[in-house]
């Protein structure tokens, strides 16, 4: 069996890649701890079709374009995102082909650039010939026939009921705060793993849909951004979250009832990358996906110092940052 892992965003996400024995199928697969949201796309006449939202409950398996006449030969790109429910800001699974998407379900078929459609763009990743069968989407942590325990406690954590650990194993921290959530919920048995699923992504939607740390880009091109904030008694910098032009993403779901976490940024062109201006506070940040624990001493410890802007005076648990061509250092 052919497997390949993939890093994805802060180093968390992954792909998993693996053949099966059937080749009339496109099977793509969630072995991870999070509720994800795919898209696919497949080249057709006068451009490429792509289709997203199919949403993957933890431990689920979907097979894509099973409607679609496609030559076995025929490649298909991925991306796929996690629920906005989480704690943490939204993880990615992608690659470097760069196709369309919306906000919400969609169907196209693009041939032009996705600004003209009123879309966005973000990053695919490739399956062709008999690696295109069966893709799993995993962490570094491979949570197997784990996932959907995992992706329960996951919820859990996110929805205010804290377990004491991601790692797929039923034990009685997770089983009492399941039942806490049931009692707060209303429901007297507990429902199916699915039914619990949908119903502790709804806790959580609606616990953290304000919170966190948003940032959009309203520079000419690309941004990366990394933020620092304390986890628990100990400063954390992390990064990086790449923002195309005109967008904004959710970097941190954390809620803010005062302005304690920092953030900087970076202006992605040709020519390199130039800074953010501005910055008082110094963490550590790596050219790479990073997660650095203490913001002094970077050098030594094989990082470089940045300095970080603190984030504006939140509202309901949230803060939203813009950054445009002015915020970084002239080229």
């Amino acid at each position: 069996m052919l497997r390949y892992l993939l890093a994805g965003l802060l180093a968390l996400p992954v792909l998993l890649l693996t053949s099966a024995p059937r080749a009339d199928a496109a099977e793509l697969c969630n072995e991870t701890s999070y509720i994800v949201e795919a898209a696919a796309a497949w080249a057709v006449e006068g451009g490429v079709a792509i289709e997203g939202w199919t949403r993957l409950r933890p431990g689920n398996c979907v097979t894509i374009a099973d409607d679609v006449d496609l030559d076995s030969d025929q490649p298909i790109f991925y991306y796929a995102k996690s629920s906005i429910a989480y704690l943490g800001g939204v993880r990615e699974w992608r690659g470097t082909v760069p196709l369309c998407v919306d906000e919400s379900d969609f169907e196209v078929v693009a041939n032009t650039r996705c600004s003209s459609l009123g879309m966005a763009s973000r990053d695919f990743f490739i399956r062709e010939g008999e690696d295109r069968e069966r893709t799993v989407l995993v962490e570094p942590v491979d949570f197997g026939r784990r996932a959907t325990t995992a992706g329960i406690q996951r919820l859990l954590q996110s929805a205010g009921y804290p377990s004491s650990t991601v790692d797929g194993l039923e034990g009685n921290t997770t089983r009492r705060a399941v039942s806490t959530f049931l009692r707060d919920a209303g429901l007297s048995s507990r429902p199916d793993n699915d039914a619990l699923i949908d119903a502790l992504e709804a806790r959580a939607l609606a616990r953290n849909a304000a919170s966190g740390l948003t940032v959009c880009n309203e520079a000419d091109g690309d941004i990366a951004v990394a933020i620092g904030h304390q986890v628990g008694t100990i400063w954390q910098s992390r990064g990086w979250w790449r923002i195309h032009a005109g967008e904004c993403a959710r970097v941190l779901a954390t809620r803010f009832e005062t302005p304690t976490a920092f953030f900087y940024a970076e202006r992605i062109n040709t020519a390199g990358r130039r800074g953010l201006i501005d910055g008082s506070e110094s963490f550590c940040v790596a050219p790479a996906r990073f997660v650095a624990e203490g913001r002094r001493e970077c050098a030594e410890r094989g990082y470089v110092a940045a300095n970080f802007r603190r984030i504006t005076e939140p509202s309901d648990g949230g803060s939203r940052i813009s950054l445009g061509e002015g915020d970084f250092r002239r080229p």
